[in-house]
């Protein structure tokens, strides 16, 4: 891991060198000062010579003051470089999103794919900004401190460098111990992101049923996992690193008192034992620090192997190799012995074939999981046949670039998806550069209009997050508008009319009938009474075709269709027939 992030910062390698050459100084810097304490101690002192001490201190002076000008020079590129690298990896998570298939969405939770790209690259953050400057800093500082405690006395630096093996071997231990506990952490996190986000999206639902004290034990399940494993995280490292401290500060003793022996003895003098004692305490903090900082790199790493188990998930659907785009299309759309197994193996249609003329509209329609909305699906190319072909104009779509596949085939969901924000900004979201009359026209194809204009703000009204100070049939209508406006060559209706009431839905049939002149339409629909002047109806059943005609045929052949369609007419007659609704 540490490898890879190492090959991120390659292109950042100018900034780096230099970054790295100031935390060079701010680490060589600090090391001067012992220097003129003891030349002061063992020279000047000695001499009484006060042009010599005055020297030295100036001298003292201004190593701290180029401290400082170090210090502050290395804080800054430091940070806009880990700004930056940083700034780099978020957005690159968030296109990579985007070009994941709609199955790694589905068997993902939204909250945890949030944390890996706040909570986590948060975390590298600290490593890239914070952490990695200290480990070098220190480190280069170790390597200074040790030449010159040698160059002064090799043998008080032995008792000063004998703890260091031990606490390596404890690091050693330390590390492998604690980085799955951090995994589990960042996981725990993920889990309550996911949490907190489903019961907001739902609180609605939550409401409605009285399911609040449920939903507050599952988030408090989430929770308490979190604390439990950071509290084991805690228990280890609050054990570990003070036991280190012990070990830096017995070292530091040891040099106390076998340098005040060697005083004693004449073998070392005072200004070197006062140098000496200020390098070990020097050597004593960046182990300290080291320590401590392990525990954020182990926290790191293990968000940074979430980061790149994302950025290393390969879209199921994505452009072939040799995919080209296409400026236009009839709209011919043709299945071949289409076969269709969702990723969960649940298996969707079987043997699938027909065929729709450019300007044809074709009704979808069947029970509950008999495969409609997986054509609409395969059509749109959101998964790719298990078996079989889609042809749009007789090419594989497969061999169509999405963005261009897309830009000629349009869906509108029964589950409509609105962004926060204005009515304005909605409807031209998939055509930014549509003119004001294109997009009137557009909301009044669908039956909007009116209805907008009735607000305040007409046009621009906020609407709020998902649309939420709309109804349903308005938001239903709002995406239609938005399909409209986009003046796609195929539209797929997937339900879209499911929530309006039957005024809305009468004038939201009779303006399709204008916009889907010379369009190739798909409609699934559970009211078959929308879909009777359908070109063609295709009845589905446990993912086969068992029926296909226009209305009327399809009413005289007394097959599923006619069954499913006079049970609607049964269920729309009982109120009339004073059949009690409580």
């Amino acid at each position: 891991m540490l490898k890879r992030l190492i090959r991120e910062l390659k292109p950042y390698r100018w900034q780096l060198a230099a970054a790295i050459l100031l935390t060079a100084l701010n680490a060589g810097v600090p090391l001067l000062p012992p220097q003129f304490q003891r030349r002061i101690i063992d020279d000047a002192l000695q001499r009484k010579d006060v042009h010599y001490i005055t020297l030295l201190i100036a001298g003292l002076v201004g190593v701290y003051l180029l401290n400082s000008l170090v210090d502050s020079a290395d804080s800054y590129l430091r940070h806009v470089l880990g700004q930056r690298f940083i700034f780099d990896l978020r957005t690159r998570l968030y296109e990579h999103l985007q070009r994941l298939s709609l199955p790694f969405f589905e068997s993902r939770q939204t909250g945890d794919l949030m944390s890996r790209v706040t909570n986590d690259v948060r975390s590298l953050e600290m490593l890239v900004t914070h952490t990695t400057e200290f480990i070098i800093v220190d480190s280069l500082r170790l390597i200074g401190i040790i030449i010159l405690l040698f160059s002064m006395e090799w043998r008080l630096a032995l008792w000063a460098l004998l703890p260091v093996p031990l606490v390596a071997v404890v690091l050693r231990w330390f590390n492998q111990v604690i980085r799955p506990t951090f995994r589990q952490i960042r996981k725990d996190m993920g889990a309550i992101n996911a949490e907190l986000e489903e019961n907001l999206a739902g609180m609605r639902v939550i409401q409605a049923y009285g399911q609040e004290p449920r939903e507050f034990q599952d988030f408090l399940g989430a929770c308490r996992a979190y604390f439990q494993d950071t509290v084991r995280a805690i228990v280890r490292w609050s054990t570990v690193f003070p036991g280190v401290r012990f070990l830096s500060s017995a070292g530091a003793a040891l040099v106390l008192g076998v340098g005040a022996w060697m005083v004693v003895q004449g073998e070392l003098s005072v200004g070197t034992l006062v140098a000496f004692i200020s390098y070990t305490a020097m050597f004593l903090e960046p182990i300290n620090r080291l320590t401590e900082m392990d525990n954020a790199v182990q926290e790191a790493l293990a968000a940074g192997e979430r980061i790149y188990e994302l950025l290393d998930s390969q879209p199921e659907i994505a452009d072939l190799p040799d995919a080209q785009d296409v400026a236009s299309v009839e709209g011919a759309i043709t299945f071949e012995h289409v076969s269709f197994v969702y990723p969960s193996g649940i298996e969707a249609l079987h043997d699938v074939s027909f065929s729709v003329q450019p300007g044809e509209t074709v009704a979808l329609v069947g029970p509950s999981g008999a495969g409609k909305t997986s054509i609409a699906n395969l059509v749109a190319r959101f998964y790719d046949p298990t078996e079989g072909r889609v042809l749009l104009d007789g090419m594989d779509v497969r061999r169509i670039r999405l963005r261009s596949l897309r830009r000629h085939v349009v869906t509108v969901l029964q589950d409509t998806f609105l962004f926060s924000g204005t009515i304005r900004e909605n409807l031209l979201y998939g055509r930014p550069d549509a003119a004001e009359e294109e997009m009137i026209a557009a909301a009044k194809a669908a039956y909007a209009h009116d209805f907008i204009m009735s607000f305040p703000q007409g046009y621009d009204t906020e609407i709020g997050e998902r649309g939420v100070r709309l109804s349903g049939g308005q938001k239903q209508r709002l995406a239609l508008a938005r399909a409209i406006l986009t003046d796609p060559r195929v539209l797929i209706l997937d339900e879209a009319t499911s929530s309006v009431d039957a005024e809305a839905e009468y004038w939201i049939q009779r303006a399709l009938a204008e916009v889907l002149k010379g369009r190739t339409a798909i409609i699934i629909a559970h009211r078959l009474s929308t879909i009777r002047s359908a070109d063609k109806i295709i009845v589905l059943d446990g993912g086969r075709i068992v029926e296909m005609g226009r209305h009327e045929a399809l009413l005289q052949s007394a097959g599923l269709y006619s069954q499913l369609y006079a049970r609607q007419v049964e269920l729309v007659a009982l109120p009339a027939e004073g059949v009690e609704v409580e």
